[in-house]
């Protein structure tokens, strides 16, 4: 079984649905109708054998209180009699309603005569008997009596006639039961298979081109973006998703065809890139080289140490003391920036840095710092020259250019899992746009600034930091800058777990 491609799978599922609903309501309907008739049939058989027993009981019923009115003239039972009577009347109208042209309805009619007789035979006695004419009650005492056992042995024997009639009727209405019980099992059986068949079929047809699709796809995603995908014509969606996926895997290959020539042309932009950075390393060398001829930094180290030792030897304490900080820091610098420091370390040099400043320039500088007192956080590391070139920019650009002087403040906490360091000066402060420009300098003009720089005794600027400090943990946002009521602060957050 297969249908024209130009048909929906929609519409195909529609009409097998409505041809299955149609099947199995013409199957209902006919086992309704087919119930409906023999329950008619019973309910019809049922009532007539109820009217034929109910006018029995009624004319018993009426004898009954005839023959006790004759013996003891009891106005109760005479009450009764009439009741009985009337209601014998009201028997003989539904039996005469049910005559039909039939055996029965002769007898039926047969029997609503005589009733109708004997109705009126009583009535005559009782009416005698109420006058107190002996003779005429007593005759018709003798006749309603014999009128009544022909009644009730002419009914007993349409009873018995109806009652064999019925047990027929209903062993037939079981075989009509049981034969349309069996044509709805199997009828029900007929429209399950059919419907098991339908929807075998449709997913089959609608499965086989989708696993196919499926193969294709896997295909692609595995690298072959050369596979052919026919057509085809099993309904019109599949059609339109076969047309698809065609286009989809010709755009794949030529999109990718177009990101392969794309990294070929970034692979090549970057080895360039990558020369020239070996050239920018070259010049820089050269560079560091060209100075260390010029100025030897280990002979101004121990230079200034033994000047220290000169003025030890001399009692000079506040010399001693200026030139050991002073060597310390030559020390410090003389590691290099391409090893890493303890934030202990750091503070030590800061607290070297600042005694010059100090003896320098007395009052005029003031630093307090505030550090929580806990190993881990004093060990912890950081790239090396960081605090200072912060410190020396608070001085430089802050309260150098106050003639009061002012006051550096380093602080240094745990705050969750990140290390916290401040250091904030009550200098001259620093406008929204110079923030701006310090957390968001270009690369390629901080190489230039590196090179030009005069003014830092280390040679170090705040830009150069923040770009040591993003490179050593991977992250950007270290560093906030805040200038509020008179104070600017460098906020470092420096994360606890450095990233690989």
């Amino acid at each position: 079984m297969r249908l024209p491609s130009s048909i929906r799978y929609q519409t195909k599922l529609v009409a097998f649905l409505l041809l299955s609903i149609g099947i199995t309501m013409l199957a209902g309907l006919y086992s309704y109708l087919s119930i409906q008739n023999l329950m008619d049939d019973s309910v019809e058989t049922f009532q007539k054998n109820y009217q034929l027993a109910n006018a029995y009981r009624e004319v018993e019923l009426m004898q009954k209180e005839f023959e006790t009115y004759f013996s003891t003239s009891s106005s109760d039972s005479l009450v009764a009699f009439y009741n009985h009577s009337a209601a014998v009347g009201s028997n003989i109208e539904e039996l005469r309603k049910t005559v039909t042209y039939t055996e029965r309805g002769i007898h039926v009619k047969n029997i609503s005569n005589m009733m109708d007789h004997y109705l009126r035979c009583a009535d005559d006695a009782v009416r005698a008997k109420r006058g107190r004419m002996v003779d005429n009650y007593t005759q018709g005492y003798a006749d309603t009596v014999k009128e009544n056992r022909y009644i009730t042995r002419y009914m007993e024997k349409m009873m018995s006639t109806d009652l064999i009639g019925s047990a027929e009727r209903y062993a037939e209405i079981s075989r009509n039961v049981g034969q349309i019980t069996m044509f709805n099992n199997l009828l029900i059986a007929a429209v399950a298979i059919f419907m098991t068949v339908a929807i075998g079929f449709f997913s089959a047809e609608m499965t086989r081109p989708l696993s196919q699709l499926a193969s294709y796809a896997q295909e692609i995603s595995g690298g072959n973006f050369d596979v052919q995908v026919p057509e085809n014509h099993t309904s019109r969606e599949v059609s339109v998703l076969y047309r698809t996926f065609r286009l989809m895997a010709a755009n794949i290959k030529e999109h990718v065809e177009e990101l392969r020539q794309k990294q070929r042309i970034e692979s090549a932009l970057s080895e360039q890139k990558v020369n020239n950075l070996k050239m920018k390393t070259a010049l820089r060398e050269s560079e560091l080289l060209a100075l260390q001829s010029q100025v030897n930094p280990h002979f101004i180290f121990n230079t200034i140490n033994i000047g220290a030792q000169l003025a030890m030897l001399h009692g000079d304490d506040i010399t001693c003391t200026y030139f050991q900080n002073a060597a310390d820091i030559f020390r410090y610098n003389l590691r290099g920036l391409d090893t890493n420091a303890t934030l202990r370390q750091e503070l030590e040099n800061i607290n070297a840095y600042m005694n010059l400043l100090q003896t320098r320039f007395g009052d005029t500088v003031q630093f307090r710092q505030q550090i929580e007192e806990k190993t881990d956080l004093l060990d912890f590391v950081l790239p090396r020259m960081t605090l200072q070139p912060l410190v020396e920019n608070a001085y430089i650009h802050g309260i150098s250019e106050r003639e009061d002087g002012g006051v550096i403040r380093l602080a240094a906490w745990e705050e969750g899992d990140e290390i916290r360091v401040a250091v904030c000066d009550n200098g001259k402060g620093m406008t929204p746009e110079k923030i701006e420009e310090l957390l968001h300098v270009d690369p390629e003009e901080q190489e230039q600034a590196l090179r030009i720089r005069k003014s830092h005794v280390s040679g170090i600027g705040v830009d150069n930091v923040l770009h040591r400090l993003r490179l050593f943990y991977g992250r950007t946002d270290v560093m906030e800058i805040t200038c509020e009521e008179g104070e600017t602060c460098f906020l470092l957050k420096l994360p606890k777990q450095v990233m690989p």
